[in-house]
């Protein structure tokens, strides 16, 4: 199968109903002006509990309204910039359903949603929201972290070029196809960083920047454990995106927690674009 990079027709936006502060929101409009892409800005709320049943459809409706008028003042300068922006508002007693029922049945080219601030251990116990998304979605997910709209000067994209089974080479390739045409979009620098086991499977960094089509400088290897080491190079070199892919998987270790894509959601400062392909792929 041929490396292919991202095209994006529609995003997915997944609103945060607790503050005005709009990552996600941020990253789909600059996309969207980007891409042409148009914008789906969803917000899933939980109803008010401990409200009396004959006022609870009233309550109910005027919560969805609320939301509702909250929503089209956030999309407002989406639209002024000739954005194509729809919004949709969901209530659920089970956020977790609604969010996973909503990523699942998206019809997207890309997901974006701003992460979840949660120490390592609780996100290794707890089904966060973040972990539900990589869970259920069907299409690249872009997770916001960082607090303002500094441009973008380095990627860095994280690949394993000595992976053998094939969905895996398939993933290295869309990672670097992806990670060139957007740090082209962006006019920054690509970077890559790929960990090693131990030293007899030394990646040789050579190798590294020719397969990945950068300059020696721009291509970074160590013996440690990815996310430790992809932490590392995004602080030296100061990148503003680190791109990483995962093979998904399914039955039981679908509901393992702890990947590599969600270990780093933890320790870097950067966004994260995290490419999902199926385990056959």
């Amino acid at each position: 199968m041929a490396d292919a990079s991202l095209e994006i027709k529609k995003i997915l936006c997944i609103i945060d109903p607790t503050t005005n502060q709009q990552r996600a929101l941020d990253r789909a409009a600059f996309m969207a002006r980007k891409s042409g892409a148009s914008v789906h800005a969803l917000l899933c709320f939980t109803p008010p509990q401990g409200v009396a049943a004959e006022d609870g459809d009233a309550m109910l409706q005027a919560e969805q309204r609320r939301h509702e008028l909250w929503l089209d003042e956030l999309v407002k300068p989406l639209k002024v910039t000739n954005v194509d922006v729809t919004t949709e508002v969901k209530s659920s007693s089970d956020w977790r359903t609604a969010l996973s029922q909503a990523v699942r049945n998206a019809d997207a080219d890309m997901l974006i949603k701003a992460a979840s601030t949660r120490s390592p251990l609780r996100r290794r116990l707890m089904k966060t929201s973040d972990w539900l998304v990589l869970r259920e979605a069907r299409c690249p997910v872009l997770f916001a972290k960082r607090s303002d709209d500094t441009p973008i000067a380095k990627v860095l994209a994280a690949v394993n070029i000595a992976a053998t089974d094939e969905a895996h080479v398939h993933l290295t390739g869309i990672v670097l196809a992806t990670g060139l045409d957007v740090a082209e979009q962006l006019g920054a620098e690509l970077n890559v960083v790929n960990a090693y086991a131990d030293s007899k499977n030394f990646i040789h960094p050579p190798d590294l920047a020719k397969r990945a089509g950068v300059s020696r400088q721009q291509a970074h290897v160590g013996d440690a454990d990815p996310e430790d080491l992809i932490a590392s190079v995004c602080q030296k070199i100061d990148a503003g995106l680190v791109i990483i892919g995962s093979v998904g998987r399914k039955g039981i270790a679908a509901a393992v927690v702890g990947n590599t894509a969600e270990r780093i959601l933890d320790t870097v400062a950067a966004d994260i674009l995290v490419i999902v392909v199926p385990p056959d792929a």
